[in-house]
């Protein structure tokens, strides 16, 4: 029996070719030819399917004399039907060049819901038709013609291709730019036939709409792109997919749309492939866990059995055991003897808002139903504690340089200024760069092997392709000014100007310590230039005064021009980094003189540090306001002196709490829970891209946006990456820094002495605030 869906296409494609709907000369000629060969291989026609045709046709509001001309078409070819076994045929194929091509014997047709009977479907057909036919690669044409023949006969594994595809983009107003489909529907169809087996290839289309020059200009929403999803057989090529969606469009938009398809948007399920580099990052994995297993198991035994358990042998063994390196990263002991306790509180509490701030943007710029709430949250004052997030990767660069000149001051007061920095420079290399380069090994080789999804070959699969190509400027700390358009890591730039401002900072630091009043100058006036280069730089080139997080200007780092060409730059962070070398100087004569504050000066002190932090926290959201106008002289103005005062407020924060005088603030950043967190800090900040990227990668659906959906989705950001941040922290961080300590006492002379020690930390002494120097 011949489905109401095949009926339903058939009336279409004549009413079509009647009234030259089909634009396509050769398909116009050749439709009735195909028509014919269906109705010839499709079996009787009843009564009740001639009314329900005529039903359709009314509710197509087709000529009511071509329907009666087809009925009686159909009638007469069914008259002379002849059945034969032929499984090979196809409706949609002219003929053999033989002239001796048989008939086929229709096989039963799937158990399917009738989706071929529904209007959309009907008059997609005909588009689809077309569109197949103007394909020039041979194997995606004939295997187009495939899905078209199971379409129409109701084949179960066509109607999923056609299901899984996104159909007319719905809630554009709305803002909603990307149509997923669906994703696993789509590559979970695998049907065998005559030598080829099609396989459902999922495409992400890229449509671009053609706009006006002022539109252009408008930042917020998603502008002129919009993301649809196609599943189309395997055999198609990205240009062929691209040819075909363009094609579909033009029945239905005209040619008011450009498409593209790159070989990254479109995705089939293939076994896995391991390369060589594979296979090293897993025996380097397999490696330092057979070490832990057999090192644990050994503290285990000495625990139960060994007396004494304090020999270098024994401590060198016991630094890569589970209990040994838990209960280090675990503990919730502080070293007071500087009075910096409150420094593991303000670096747990800056980097879990930092790692919320990286999940609303990635949540934001990634699929969502409504981009237009993204608009308004990031219009909304009270969130631009969130916007501006970018103030507290200053405070890390901030920490890091305090710490770093609080410790080598004291140092130098204990060797009367006689201190080889080399040491110090090269021991802080070692430190921070071999977690650093297991994580860029595992982008270049894992990562994209972990998961699938609509985004993931666009995004997972291109971050590992960049890794591949510039990982070596990651570990020479360059890849803020080398190869920046194709980064690996979105967020290592940040430990490459630590590294750089870093090595510079022991002139400076020397400068304070030998020739205080030179030293201040100096470092004075290297805080001005630091604030003069951006300034000049930002009202030159028109740059924003901060970075904005629109959201369609985020869909991949590498290509916002701000971020690469402005905000990973040395010479752009500079302030906040020279600021902190100068507020720990302050702070060494402060102890070294046992300076008391007054009561006045505490009361100012407290009110500026709170009325510059306020403002520039919240000053950020006046820029994101549909009323505001561009001005180069006030973006000019605030890139560097919302970093000074920002500086400011942080430096009498820390002097503050160091000196006693921190209140309740003081306590809650002393907050016992608060030191395991700092010192996953630095593991935290290198693995929190892998929790973005696979979150945005394999999003089957976009996300309606509210405030609570995405607090909810950065709070399990947060917890998914400190936990990874503890693996990594326990395998590899933690070992090798307790091997370094060792190694230092048995061979060298300590770098810093015994007071400048602070609390051994995964973190600490590396980068996110790395720069403290424990030996």
């Amino acid at each position: 029996m011949i489905s109401i869906g095949a009926l339903l296409t058939i009336a279409c494609a004549v009413s079509a070719v009647e009234h030259n709907i089909i634009n396509n000369t050769n398909i116009d000629q050749q439709v009735l030819k195909r028509l014919t060969n269906f109705l010839n291989a499709s079996g009787s026609l009843d009564p009740r399917d001639i009314a329900r045709l005529n039903r359709t046709a009314q509710n197509l509001r087709l000529d009511k004399d071509l329907v009666a001309k087809l009925s009686e078409t159909i009638k007469n070819d069914m008259r002379n039907v002849k059945k034969t076994e032929d499984l090979g045929y196809n409706v949609y194929d002219d003929g053999a060049e033989d002239g001796s091509r048989k008939q086929p014997k229709l096989n039963a047709v799937d158990e399917s819901p009738d989706y071929a009977s529904s209007v959309v479907l009907a008059s997609d057909l005909l588009s689809l038709t077309s569109a197949v036919a103007n394909v020039k690669e041979k194997v995606c044409r004939e295997q187009g013609y495939r899905f078209l023949d199971g379409l129409i006969l109701n084949k179960r594994w066509a109607l999923r291709m056609f299901d899984a595809s996104a159909k007319s983009p719905q809630g554009l107003l709305f803002g909603s730019s990307y149509h997923l489909g669906n994703f696993d529907e789509c590559v979970g169809i695998e049907e065998p036939g005559a030598g080829v087996t099609v396989e459902g290839q999922y495409c992400l289309a890229t449509i671009k709409w053609r706009q006006r020059e002022e539109s252009k200009k408008i930042r917020t929403g998603r502008g002129e792109t919009l993301r649809w999803a196609v599943c189309v057989p395997s055999g198609c090529d990205a240009d062929a997919v691209a040819g075909f969606v363009s094609d579909v469009l033009s029945h239905t938009v005209g040619n008011s749309t450009g498409v593209e398809v790159n070989e990254k948007d479109c995705y089939t399920r293939k076994p896995m492939i391991v390369s060589k580099l594979d296979i090293a990052f897993l025996g380097i994995m397999l490696f330092f866990g057979v070490i832990l297993l057999f090192t644990t198991a050994f503290e285990m035994y000495s625990i139960r059995y060994m007396k004494r358990k304090t020999s270098p042998v024994h401590d060198l063994i016991i630094s890569f055991s589970l209990i040994n390196n838990t209960k280090k990263i675990l503990s919730t002991k502080q070293n007071n003897s500087l009075g910096l306790e409150c420094i593991n509180g303000i670096k747990a509490l800056a980097m879990i808002f930092i790692i919320a701030g990286h999940a609303c943007l990635f949540i934001g710029s990634g699929p969502v139903m409504d981009a237009e709430a993204w608009d308004r949250l990031i219009r909304d004052p009270a969130n631009a504690f969130m916007l501006n997030n970018t103030l507290l990767v200053d405070t890390f660069l901030f920490l890091s340089a305090f710490l770093f000149s609080r410790l080598l001051l004291i140092e130098l007061d204990k060797r009367r200024g006689r201190l080889n920095v080399l040491p110090i420079l090269v021991f802080r290399y070692i430190r921070v760069t071999p977690a650093y380069m297991i994580v860029i090994l595992f982008y270049m080789t894992w990562l994209p092997k972990i998961g699938e999804g609509p985004l993931w070959e666009g995004r997972l699969r291109l971050e590992q392709e960049r890794c591949m190509d510039s990982w070596w400027a990651n570990i020479l700390y360059v890849n803020n000014y080398v190869k920046t358009d194709r980064m690996c890591m979105f967020q290592s730039w940040y430990l490459a100007v630590d590294t750089q401002l870093f090595f510079v900072a022991p002139i400076f630091i020397y400068s304070l310590w030998h020739w205080r009043r030179f030293g201040s100058i100096f470092t004075a006036v290297a805080t001005f230039v630091s604030l003069v280069i951006p300034t000049v730089i930002t009202y030159k080139e028109r740059l924003d005064p901060t970075l904005l997080f629109y959201a369609k200007e985020f869909t991949d780092f590498a290509t916002n021009f701000y971020f690469v060409e402005a905000y990973i730059r040395t010479h752009m962070k500079m302030t906040p980094y020279f600021m902190g070398i100068l507020t720990g100087y302050i702070l060494h004569r402060i102890q070294l003189e046992n300076y008391e504050f007054s009561n006045l000066l505490k009361t100012f002190g407290w009110l500026t540090s709170i009325v510059l932090g306020t403002v520039t926290t919240f000053s950020v959201s006046l820029f994101y306001q549909d009323w505001y106008e561009y001005s180069t002289i006030e973006a000019a103005a605030y890139i560097s002196l919302h970093k000074f005062a920002w500086s400011i407020a942080n430096g009498w924060l820390i002097v503050a709490c160091a000196t006693g005088n921190g209140g309740i603030l003081g306590k809650l950043l002393t907050w016992k829970f608060l030191v395991p967190i700092a010192r996953l800090t630095f593991c935290a900040y290198l693995v929190n891209g892998i929790i973005e990227l696979y979150y945005v990668g394999q999003l089957r659906h976009p996300l309606h946006i509210t405030f609570f959906t995405v607090a909810a989705n950065a709070i399990s950001h947060i917890v998914l990456t400190f936990f990874l941040a503890l693996i990594l922290c326990i395998i590899f961080e933690s070992p090798l820094h307790g091997i370094e300590k060792i190694l230092l006492r048995m061979f060298a002379r300590p770098v810093l002495s015994d007071n400048a020690k602070q609390d051994v930390s995964c973190e600490t002494s590396r980068n996110t605030s790395q720069s403290k120097l424990d030996t």
